[in-house]
């Protein structure tokens, strides 16, 4: 009989044997068609020699091996939903001791409820409408509250006739798949919100951002690059800044940084300056290299910092450590380094230089009567005209001070050429200045030292021209004329030193007296404290300003007991008025100067304690003020010294802020706590110019170093509300209140 005849016959039926539990999995074949033994997995001796088989034999064996090694649960049901077929997987995830034990149960005997009605009703649907379903998510299926997830598919289960008999169906345990894939979501949200992040900060920064490519082209640029170029993006990306029309020489080095950053992979940190929309701006730039996944770099990210605002602020305060801020003539710092440099050329080439020292006449006389606007525009005339007084190319005019100028000469043959511009300086002064159609006349008085010496010191050519000066205002009172420095005002120096020694007797009479400038919170115009200011009560010539006599203790190293008498007296006068002070009121402050030469004296840390401790005043209520120039004279002992005074708790103040050195690597290196505004920029505030320029920077610089900022000499209810205006947060001057004795001070503020 052939092999289709057989199976037709029904040779090798695959039902299972008579005794086998309906619905277990399909006993494995007992033999070959040999006689040899079969095992479930085969037999890999007998697989050489495997025979052939009807399809019912075959069909047998497939769903034998299909329902006990499938790693997916199969199962069958009848239209009840009962279990007539069962995978070995199924039993092992239902509990069931064996497939066979599962024949006959539903779905209820094993998993939740929910899931077992849920799943009750997808087959009877199946079994109503043919139609399978596939990819069905199920979850937390089992009575264990299990975290499982399965995927299940469901199909109608047919007889050969295509009736419906029952469903069948495989699940797949899809609990890790679906873990990763909630990780992968929650990665790719976590990415996409911090992309959004990045991006909308990238997109608001005000930091220009760019990127180029290896060949040097913009890829990106952000809003802020777009808005700093003046360009819209389709005219800056894609174009190299050669092709966007920089000038040649930023082009060259900045192409150059790029290639190295491209080609070494290490970023780098630049500064540098363009012009873009017609402005040259400042930048520092840092470059940033970016890798593809293989390391290469592949493009630079350049992140830029513009600078321009901060540039200009540095260079108009650089400006003004060497310019008068009102005439724009060289300030004493420039001039002295110009004296210097004169002085060191001598000692090379030889020849002479000339200093002529300027003093203005009667210029007090119309400070006073017209006021500080006439003065002030008196003094940039001036400047003015002492310009073009002078030898053009190699004569330096400055400003000294208050109605001080000086002009260095070099490259002079003798006293002719000096005597020359002195006389030019007369006939240019000579002509009548004009205020408000008013005309004013002025001369000057000028002092004129001459050296061959190249050993001579700048301050020794100013002080001889000075001195000379002052011989030529006591002759003359104040007509103008000119002299030059010789031994006869040498001998007039002479008569400071009678001076001197009434200073020394002074000192051991105590006739020093204090007089208080109150200082005021400019905000609410409250009292805050005081500066103490030191006076002379001389026998014979009564009570003498500072002005008067401050220089030559200075000189004569006699500041030190004075300023030491000064401290101890003012510490304790406040620690009085402390006192009797309104407890709920704050302790008042008390200001007092330093001069340079206390700057130098070892001992100023202990005396400064010991006054401290002597009154009973706290450390912050007191401030001690020094110019710039008494720091920038001994930095290094300055800088020091003033550490010493600040760790112990008191407060530093820059007086004359702007008038000297004016440093920034001062306010970097000192202590200070205040910055005092000159009032020469008090004055200049009412006055189109750039005085207010100049107040709003520092008082910004100050604030932002955490600093407060103190106005001298407010005159005026205007100068009052434009430091207020200003952010300036004290305010001391005639406007509040004269100097006046301590009983008169707390009459009149306490």
């Amino acid at each position: 009989m052939s092999v289709e005849a057989e199976a037709e016959a029904g040779t090798g039926s695959a039902a299972p044997a008579p005794d086998a539990a309906p619905g277990a999995v399909p006993d494995a074949p007992a033999a070959t068609a040999d006689g040899a033994e079969a095992t479930a997995t085969g037999d890999a001796a007998a697989a050489t020699d495997v025979p052939r088989l009807d399809q019912d034999e075959l069909d047998r064996i497939c769903l034998y091996n299909l329902l006990s090694a499938c790693a997916d649960t199969i199962f069958f049901k009848d239209r009840e939903s009962r279990f007539i077929r069962v995978s070995r997987s199924q039993a092992d995830l239902t509990g069931a001791e064996s497939p066979t034990e599962m024949i006959g149960k539903t779905d209820f005997d094993y998993f939740t409820s929910a899931h077992a009605g849920n799943a009750f009703q997808d087959e009877q649907k199946i079994i109503r409408t043919g139609v399978p379903m596939f990819d069905i998510r199920e979850a937390n299926t089992l009575p264990d509250a299990s975290e499982r997830v399965f995927s299940c598919s469901k199909q109608p289960l047919r007889d050969f006739d295509g009736m419906i008999i029952g469903t069948f169906g495989i699940s797949r345990d899809i609990t890790a798949r679906t873990t990763t894939e909630a990780q992968l979501r929650a990665k790719t949200a976590e990415l996409d919100r911090i992309g959004t992040e990045l991006r909308a900060l990238i997109e608001s920064s005000p930091d220009p951002m760019c990127r180029f490519d290896r060949q040097l082209r913009y890829t990106y640029a952000n809003p802020a690059a777009l808005r700093v170029a003046g360009v819209p993006e389709s005219e800056l990306v894609g174009r190299t800044n050669r092709e966007a029309g920089h000038q040649e020489k930023f082009v060259r080095e900045w192409e150059q940084t790029l290639r190295r950053v491209l080609r070494t992979g290490v970023g780098d940190e630049v500064e540098h300056d363009l012009v873009l929309a017609g402005t040259r701006r400042f930048f520092h730039t840092r470059l940033v290299p970016e890798r593809d996944a293989t390391g290469t770099v592949v493009s630079v990210l350049t992140v830029s910092h513009d600078l321009t605002d901060r540039k200009r602020i540095e260079d108009a305060l650089a400006e003004q450590a060497v310019r008068d801020p009102l005439t724009h003539l060289a300030n004493r710092a420039l001039l002295v380094d110009r004296i210097d440099q004169a002085l060191a050329k001598m000692r090379v080439q030889g020849g002479r230089l000339a200093v002529l020292f300027l003093d203005l006449d009667r210029f007090k006389v119309v400070n006073d009567s017209l006021g500080h606007a006439a003065g002030d525009a008196l003094l940039v005339a001036t400047a003015a005209r002492l310009r073009s007084a002078v030898r053009q190319g190699s004569d330096l005019v400055a400003r000294f001070g208050g109605d001080e100028f000086v002009i260095l000469c070099e490259h002079v043959q003798g006293r002719k050429d000096a005597a020359d511009v002195a006389r030019r300086v007369t006939r240019a002064l000579s002509a009548p200045f004009e205020r408000d159609g008013q005309p004013i006349h002025i001369s000057a008085s000028i002092g004129i030292a001459v050296t061959s010496d190249p050993m001579t010191t700048a301050d020794e050519l100013l002080r001889d021209a000075d001195a000379a000066m002052f011989r030529v205002k006591a002759r003359n009172h104040g007509s103008g004329s000119y002299i030059f420095f010789d031994d006869s005002v040498r001998e007039e120096a002479v008569s400071r030193l009678w001076l001197e020694g009434e200073l020394r007797r002074a000192i051991e009479e105590k006739e020093f007296r204090l007089v208080y400038e109150p200082v005021y919170n400019l905000r609410d115009r409250q009292i805050i404290g005081m500066e103490a200011l030191i006076r002379w009560q001389h026998p014979e010539r009564g009570l003498l300003p500072p002005s008067t006599f401050i220089e030559i203790a200075e000189d004569c190293d006699l500041i030190v007991p004075i300023g030491r008498w000064v401290l101890h007296e003012a510490c304790g006068q406040l620690a009085v008025w402390n006192r009797r002070r309104d407890p709920g009121k704050p302790p008042l402050t008390m200001a007092v100067n330093l001069s340079p030469r206390q700057l130098n004296d070892e001992g100023l840390v202990a005396e400064v304690a010991n006054a401290l401790r002597g009154s009973g005043l706290e450390p912050e209520q007191l401030t001690l003020e020094v110019t710039e120039t008494a720091v920038h004279e001994a930095p290094q002992f300055a800088q020091a010294v003033l550490s010493q005074v600040s760790d112990l708790g008191v407060q530093i103040a820059l007086d004359d802020f702007g008038t000297g050195y004016s440093s920034l690597g001062h306010l970097r290196r000192i202590p200070a706590n205040a910055l005092k505004i000159d009032r020469a920029f008090v004055n200049g505030l009412e006055h189109k110019g750039g005085d207010t320029a100049i107040v709003t920077a520092v008082v910004t610089m100050a604030h932002a170093l955490g600093m407060i900022t103190v106005g001298e000499g407010i005159e005026s209810e205007a100068q009052y509300e434009y430091l207020r205006a200003l952010g300036c947060d004290q305010g001391q001057g005639y406007l509040f209140a004269e100097p006046v004795s301590a009983a008169a001070f707390e009459t009149l503020h306490l």
